[in-house]
């Protein structure tokens, strides 16, 4: 809330702010303050924060928001956005949702779904969320599996990107080398 309170300040001394990011960046510290003080549910704030995502011009910093909030708890609650029309909310709970794997809070699974997800937007925050833990095993499977079904070269190239950096900085992906373990995560017989 802080750093909020001072972007609303220096926002106001320096003019560069429009009255609706102003009026934005309020109603977000309002949401959290009354959250922290327990005036406004959790559901309340993700209401708020959900709204800007899709309508503001704050979304990155609801996204902030909302990481920092996620738990298994919220998690439940988002449930719905994991459907919702609008990628950017799908992305929004996949961010959510990856932040809880890195955790080691939710298993890999809750993630497959967007695999096929509609929008490229949705599919390449899954693989950039993902390429971090590229070296485990369940997440090298899994994102050879995606590769396997991607149609968008944009993205088969971050995947193909970040199953190449295993084979660089681990034993266990020199170990056959990357074509090797690619052919086992997907299946192929020798």
């Amino acid at each position: 809330m802080e750093v909020i309170l001072k972007i609303i300040r220096e926002c106001e001394e320096e003019g560069v702010c429009d009255e609706r990011v102003v009026s934005e960046l309020h109603r977000l510290v309002e949401a959290l303050e009354g959250y922290v003080s327990k005036r406004l549910t959790k559901d309340a704030l993700l209401d708020v924060l959900k709204d800007e995502i899709v309508e503001g011009s704050l979304g990155g910093l609801a996204l902030l928001i909302l990481r920092e909030i996620c738990d298994r708890e919220t998690i439940e609650s988002l449930r719905s956005w994991a459907e919702d029309p609008n990628p950017e909310v799908r992305m929004a709970y996949l961010k959510c949702a990856t932040k809880l794997f890195d955790e080691g809070e939710v298993p890999l699974e809750l993630l497959r779904t967007f695999r096929e997800d509609p929008s490229p937007k949705v599919r390449e925050t899954l693989v950039t969320s993902l390429s971090k833990n590229v070296s485990k095993d369940d997440v090298f499977a899994f994102l050879a599996g995606m590769l396997r079904v991607e149609k968008r070269s944009s993205i088969r190239t971050k995947i193909l990107t970040a199953l190449s950096r295993v084979e660089r900085g681990t034993k266990s992906g020199r170990k056959g080398g990357i074509l090797g373990r690619l052919k086992r995560a997907m299946g192929w017989r020798e």
